[in-house]
């Protein structure tokens, strides 16, 4: 173990920096011929030139790589309004984005009123699979201009596709027709993987093992620079092998937390971490006990740590250990916020791994 450390530490020096925050995402204009369709070279995915019958007016790409895409369409009187998300599924699960769209619709009184869901299974078999491996909701609405708006999301491989739907003229149950009708116009590639069936995210049942305000675990460079190698095999792109590496099944539920940044979800009830959704589009911090610094401890009684890690489309950013399990409120007020231990570039060529100098200890 010593030996693979001093190479990993010998590798990783040329990569050494200061950790800085992650510069904003901005959205850029996508090219794209009127009257074609776009095609999302990473997912194989075309966006048609017309959807439902509305017209596309705008593709634009958030951040770097095409790792988010979205294209907006309306009907020439403005009565329908589509908008179509494709980005990487990087953190989380589905339930998790679709509960934190459903939670965007349902939480704007002052552009949708008081939404009211349209009953029914919001499980549905999306275009190409065999399972209810989506989940779709409709709600009716009771302020202008809009009479119903809608939200649905389904697996593609390693990609999520979204699709949000207002109307003037459908009243929520034909919207929701609607919708499957418009994610079947989308040009799927052939050879898409089948996806399990999936169903909404339910309460917790117990709440998080929280025991006061954290505070910075000592520096472990070692157990820093395993984390982001972990963090690098485990997020790393899967778009050249034949299939993406099976994950264990994890079933998330919603934690009563409530966070002005995003919704906090727990893996298979979990007390001890969690998952900080950052709107509805794949990005989140993800805390847990720190795996890297138990598997180097020489001693079983080595003292817990906390990892926490802001997992966006195409990085990781790792920030300083924690010595218990951080209130979710303080991971966004102050942990984000301060010191980086470590950020991992988890697609395209580059795949360097920054260290940050404040991660490493004196040697003992």
């Amino acid at each position: 173990m010593k030996r693979v450390l001093a190479a990993t530490l010998a590798f990783a020096a040329a990569a050494m920096i200061s950790g800085t925050p992650a510069a904003a995402q901005q959205a850029t204009d996508l090219k794209v011929s009127a009257g074609k369709p776009y095609k999302h070279k990473l997912s194989g995915l075309r966006l048609p030139a017309t959807l439902a019958g509305a017209p596309r007016i705008k593709a634009i790409a958030i951040g770097e790589d095409l790792l988010d895409v979205s294209a907006s369409y309306e009907s020439s009187d403005g009565a329908e309004l589509l908008s179509l998300y494709v980005y990487r599924q990087a953190s989380g699960a589905l339930p998790v984005w679709f509960d934190r769209a459903r939670w965007a619709i349902e939480n704007r009184p002052d552009v949708y009123g008081k939404p009211v869901a349209a009953v029914g299974s919001p499980s549905f078999v999306p275009p190409g699979q065999q399972t209810e491996s989506g989940l779709i909701a409709a709600y009716t609405l009771n302020k202008p201009p809009y009479r119903s708006t809608g939200v649905a999301i389904l697996p593609f491989s390693e990609w999520l596709v979204k699709l949000r739907y207002s109307s003037k003229t459908l009243e929520s149950a034909s919207l929701a027709t609607a919708m499957r009708e418009a994610l079947a116009e989308l040009e799927w590639p052939r050879g898409v993987a089948p996806a399990p069936a999936t169903s909404p995210v339910a309460e917790c049942p117990t709440p998080l093992a929280l025991s006061g305000e954290a505070k910075p675990a000592p520096a472990n460079g070692p157990a820093a620079l395993m984390a982001a190698f972990m963090g690098l095999a485990v997020h790393a792109d899967t778009k050249k092998q034949d299939a993406p590496t099976p994950q264990p099944a994890v079933s998330w539920c919603r934690d009563a937390t409530i966070l002005k940044a995003g919704g906090v979800y727990r893996p298979d009830a979990a007390t001890d971490r969690y998952l900080i959704a950052l709107s509805d589009a794949g990005r989140g911090i993800f805390v847990q006990p720190d795996a890297a610094s138990a598997l180097l401890a020489e001693s079983k009684r080595a003292e817990p740590s906390w990892s926490v890690a802001l997992i966006d489309l195409g990085t990781i950013t790792n920030f300083q250990a924690q010595d218990r399990l951080p209130p979710p409120e303080q991971v966004v007020e102050h942990i984000i916020r301060g010191p980086i231990n470590s950020r991992v570039n988890t697609w395209g060529k580059d795949r360097s791994i920054n260290i940050s100098p404040g991660a490493f200890s004196e040697a003992k």
